[in-house]
């Protein structure tokens, strides 16, 4: 046991003599990682935009194969990237953007005609 020990402490103190110690850390800032994360959001946001069926449909009438536009984005640089998830956020969900305001109308008159009757 004594000769199995002093072989151990050898090894210890040979791997400690002959191997270097060059650790290196940094602090990392919170705005590079939320930077590598809204950055892999965009590009997601982007890819799942083209695999839509209708956004496919309407690039397949252009003469784009959704395979072709999925690798145009994969070819992106990260700024146009950004850019094009930034018109996505900002386009009309719905078929025209004055529907809400018949919506608003017909709710007033519905509750002018409650208003008048409860009158």
């Amino acid at each position: 046991m004594k000769f199995f020990s002093r072989l151990v402490c050898r090894l210890l103190i040979a791997s400690i003599a002959l191997l270097p110690f060059s650790t290196q850390a940094g602090m990392i800032g919170t705005d590079q990682i939320v930077a590598g994360a809204t950055a892999q959001a965009n590009r997601d946001k982007v890819l799942n935009f083209v695999a839509r069926a209708d956004v496919a449909k309407q690039m397949q009438a252009l003469g784009i194969s959704a395979a072709n536009a999925q690798e145009r984005v994969n070819a992106m640089t990260q700024e146009e990237v950004n850019k094009i998830a930034g018109q996505i956020d900002a386009l009309p969900a719905g078929a025209s953007s004055n529907s809400g305001w018949w919506w608003a109308a017909g709710i007033v008159v519905v509750a002018l005609i409650i208003w008048y009757f409860w009158k």
